[in-house]
């Protein structure tokens, strides 16, 4: 087999059907080292580049992986054809509580009427445990994963597990959030779009000091905060710093009473505050009644997720609305289409657009 010249097809797309081809044919085995980058570009005249582009695309398509200073080997993916385990795992930062049971039961709709069964794992917000997690699903063998990474704001650490599902040729769904380096399949909400409609909407009712409480190592989090930003500079608005309060704690240490404890110190306080979620927008509610404040008469409050908790106060929140079981729903279609299909190598992306539910949580200034 060699690079075609004169083919319509570009030279990385020949070297990787011929790469592939060879795998298929049993020409390179399973778990053999393939030729090095200077090796085929030697043999088919090509560039590093091309030879790069090629085994980039087919280690992300799990034909081939990666060890470290050792070399790029050819993935077993004929192997799991005949040992299915009609087992899903679905790993999520928390597993119990807020949004997540309404995402996973829509997960089990898709999948259960196909046979298959779902194995939790709670990474708790933690990347060693959502490592461990990890470590289990691939030694279960599991048909499948559906996964909202932890501190997706952050360099992953586990990034080594995920190739190593590619190498398995075992296919995972990214939900709600992704790790933008593995170029992953995934479904998430439009959340750059959340933050703006949220800030855009105290904007109109005139609001000019508008806080936000966000969590800085959550994509979502950080994606509603650039909405945010995006907000203020459409309207003209200053970024004022002291009105920016982040935080890294797990939502069930309640980090917002501090911040709200704080924004209220200075010396001129927010008129208005957008939670990037519905949790840290009850925890702030809370606060700020604790502070003989009134919502919306004193401060208007928007919330992010139109969870259960959005209602559960006495003024009920204005917040963005997140799709949580259509979500679920979404990713376990998607993940069911790659088992079926046999493939790690198709990537398909989804994003929900958001929007505002508005409540009784907001004043206008006008």
């Amino acid at each position: 087999m060699k690079i075609d010249p004169q083919s319509p097809l570009p030279k990385y797309h020949q070297l990787k059907e011929i790469i592939k081809e060879s795998s298929k044919k049993g020409m390179i085995k399973p778990n053999e080292r393939i030729q090095s980058e200077s090796e085929l570009m030697t043999i088919y005249k090509i560039s590093r580049h091309t030879v790069r582009h090629a085994m980039g695309d087919l280690v992300n398509e799990g034909w081939l992986y990666r060890e470290p200073g050792i070399g790029t080997f050819c993935a077993d993916r004929l192997s799991r054809t005949s040992k299915k385990t009609f087992i899903i795992g679905v790993i999520s930062v928390v597993v119990s509580n807020y949004i997540f049971p309404s995402i996973i039961h829509g997960i089990d709709n898709v999948i259960h009427p196909k046979g298959y069964s779902i194995v939790l794992g709670n990474a708790n917000h933690n990347t060693e445990k959502e490592a461990a997690h990890l470590q289990d699903m691939i030694n279960r063998n599991v048909d499948g994963l559906i996964i909202e990474p932890t501190r997706s704001a952050l360099p992953s650490p586990n990034i080594k597990y995920f190739h190593k599902l590619r190498e398995k040729g075992i296919p995972f769904v990214m939900i709600d959030s992704y790790l933008d380096e593995l170029n992953p399949s995934y479904v998430c909400v439009d959340d750059v779009l959340g933050g703006y409609l949220a800030a855009e909407y105290l904007l109109e009712l005139g609001h000019g000091r508008i806080s936000i409480i966000y969590k800085s190592d959550h994509l979502p989090s950080t994606k509603r905060f650039q909405g945010y930003k995006k907000a203020l500079k459409k309207y003209k608005v200053d970024y004022s710093e002291e009105l920016v309060k982040s935080f890294v704690l797990p939502e069930d240490k309640n980090p917002a009473s501090p911040l709200i404890k704080e924004l209220f110190k200075i010396k001129k306080p927010p008129t208005a505050i957008f939670c990037y979620n519905d949790q840290i927008a009850l925890q702030a509610y809370k606060a700020i009644t604790k502070l003989g404040l009134k919502i919306p008469h004193d401060v208007s409050l928007v919330g992010f997720d139109d969870s259960d908790l959005a209602i559960l106060s006495e003024i009920p929140l204005t917040t963005v609305a997140h799709p949580k079981g259509k979500m679920g729903e979404k990713a376990g279609k998607m993940l069911l289409q790659l088992i079926e299909s046999s493939s790690t190598s198709q990537v398909q992306q989804f994003i929900y657009k958001p929007q505002l539910i508005i409540r009784d949580s907001c004043k206008s200034m006008c």
